[in-house]
């Protein structure tokens, strides 16, 4: 029985959406994993093979055993309008009519849902090649119906429905490119463009997105420059990246401390992040200038306090003053940001993917978790109350430690793990297996504009924090979702509490593991980051005069 995940389709569906159904969900999979994403979703899945369906009823919400054409849709018990996506997966072409299915399943979706289906592409170049050999390639000979770019749109807009955007698939090899100058002559011959052949050819199958309605997308290119890839791009940008795309009209790319600006399709709106960027003056004068006379949106992202680099101070916080908004990630960034740019947006950090609610082992051993960059002066304080629990406790306690060897070192315990600084799913997975962790910030003006990113990562994964009320007082209610200590006494009485009362320690878990499930899943939150670059886009002229006031080099010949 194959189980697999539909990952062409999985990347593209609305991480926010309500209600999908999916035809043909197989063993549901792909639903399970979407439902990391999205948890609050009704995923309703469609299998004709009831062995399949068997196994796909505990991982989705409601799965129907049926033959989509030989039931009417109306027996589905699913309101006409309700559904947000509707996924065909790669069944389409398998179907006898699949013009009427998708006339008659169209109804359910809501005005603004979706359509998403996989499609073998019949003018795919080594299919014409195997033709042309006498070896037509159908391996599959339930497959009913072979379709090319044209009526692909054709069998789409024939059920009403509009296709946005058509993702074609296909590796296009040297082989490939012979493949174009061998058939030139005959596609000058035929009064073809050369270009449009070598697309309609080149992809093995389509992926095709389509929507109810006749409003095309407003279409906009989101490019980052990502300068500070350890530890914050991920969820600063790849995430909020992956999750945008999904939105219709949105395309996005980054790159690694280099960016060729990336060609815009027809109607495209730009815009670039220059992610943690310190910005040399005069020097990057000539690429702001550029951006300028193209048209570009110009975006600073930033996610730590910036008097940490003494260059920013030392060119004038060009990076902030030379782009025309900021994005960050706490209020209170935000307002120290602010005196250098008055356009600055609040993006908290939110997690992609929630894991499977924790499953304790029975075992009485507590572990403790501690894993963060350069936080010595702030383990500090708590050093020898931790030690002194740790002596306490030292036949069930174990600690983990993740790259601070001189935390390590300080632990006065027999059992006691080092890792070096790892993969995020190496931190993901050392995490998993702890029960407490501890979360210490003194107060400075450095730590007050970090954000609460390591409580709700701890909280998706099962483990009760103990944390400082620097940054984590205004996340954490006290006693419900985590401990707040405010002195190395309450630091050493409420650990104590922690690994004594397992049952309290678990609660406390629990309960933070639900509040990040409904209030920091970024399915909640990602189309706040588009459709303020829209709005930004919109007062590209105020934007634009208020940059000439600060920096009117910017505008000079």
């Amino acid at each position: 029985m194959i189980d697999r995940v539909n990952h062409d389709l999985l990347k593209l569906l609305p991480p926010d959406a309500k209600v999908v159904v999916e035809i043909g969900c197989g063993t549901g999979l792909t639903g399970e994993e979407y439902k990391q994403v999205n948890p609050h979703c009704q995923y309703i899945g469609i299998e004709r093979d009831r062995e399949k369906a068997k196994i796909a009823v505990d991982r989705l919400n409601w799965v129907t055993v049926a033959d989509i054409e030989e039931i009417a849709v109306e027996s589905l018990e699913i309101a006409p309008e309700s559904v947000d996506c509707l996924i065909f997966g790669d069944l389409l072409p398998y179907l006898k009519n699949p013009w009427d299915v998708l006339k008659q399943y169209s109804g359910l979706l809501n005005q603004e849902g979706q359509i998403f289906a996989s499609i073998p592409n019949a003018q795919y170049w080594r299919r014409i090649v195997n033709l042309l050999r006498g070896n037509w390639e159908n391996p599959d000979s339930k497959m009913q119906h072979w379709f090319t770019l044209e009526s692909i749109k054709s069998l789409f807009a024939d059920a009403g429905l509009q296709v946005y955007e058509l993702q074609g698939k296909g590796h296009k090899t040297e082989t490939f490119v012979r493949f174009q100058q061998l058939l030139h002559p005959m596609v000058k011959a035929l009064e073809l463009t050369a270009a449009d052949f070598a697309t309609e050819t080149g992809a093995e199958y389509y992926i095709a997105r389509s929507t109810k309605s006749a409003v095309p997308p407003r279409r906009l290119l989101i490019q980052t420059i990502i300068m500070a890839p350890t530890g914050c791009d991920r969820v600063r940008v790849l995430e909020p990246d992956k999750f945008s795309a999904t939105i219709p009209g949105v395309r996005t790319v980054s790159g690694v401390k280099a960016a060729e600006l990336i060609s815009p399709l027809a109607g495209e709106e730009k815009v670039f992040i220059w992610q943690r960027t310190i910005m040399q003056y005069p020097a990057y004068i000539p690429q702001l200038k550029k951006l300028l006379e193209q048209d570009y949106l110009i975006v600073a992202e930033i996610d730590d306090n910036p008097i940490r680099r003494r260059e920013y101070a030392d060119n004038n916080y060009l990076s902030y003053r030379g782009c025309h908004c900021v994005q960050t990630t706490t209020e209170p960034l935000a307002k120290m940001l602010r005196h250098y740019n008055p356009n600055v947006a609040v993006f908290p950090n939110q997690l992609a993917y929630l894991p499977p609610q924790r499953i304790y082992p029975t075992a009485d051993a507590v572990t403790i978790f501690f894993g963060a960059l350069n936080r010595e002066k702030d383990w500090q304080p708590i050093l020898a109350a931790l030690n002194r629990v740790l002596a306490a406790h030292k036949h069930r306690i174990r600690v983990k430690v993740i790259h601070d060897s001189r935390f390590f070192e300080s632990l006065e315990i027999k059992h006691k793990e080092l890792e070096p600084f790892c993969t995020y799913e190496r931190y993901q997975e050392i995490m998993y297996s702890c029960d407490i962790a501890l979360l210490p910030l003194v107060d400075n003006p450095v730590n007050e504009m970090k954000s609460d990113l390591k409580f709700i990562e701890c909280a998706a994964r099962g483990v009760a924090v103990l944390a400082s009320p620097t940054v984590y007082e205004d996340s954490i209610v006290e006693g419900e979702t985590g401990l707040i200590y405010r002195s190395e006494k309450e630091f050493e009485i409420k650990l104590n509490s922690l690994i004594d009362d397992t049952s309290m320690r678990q609660e406390i878990a629990a309960n933070a593991y639900e509040w990040v499930r409904d209030n920091r899943l970024l399915c909640g939150h990602y189309r706040q980051r588009r459709d303020w670059y829209l709005q930004m886009r919109d007062e590209l002229p105020r934007l634009n005069a208020e940059l000439r006031g600060r920096l009117p080099e910017l505008f000079s010949n």
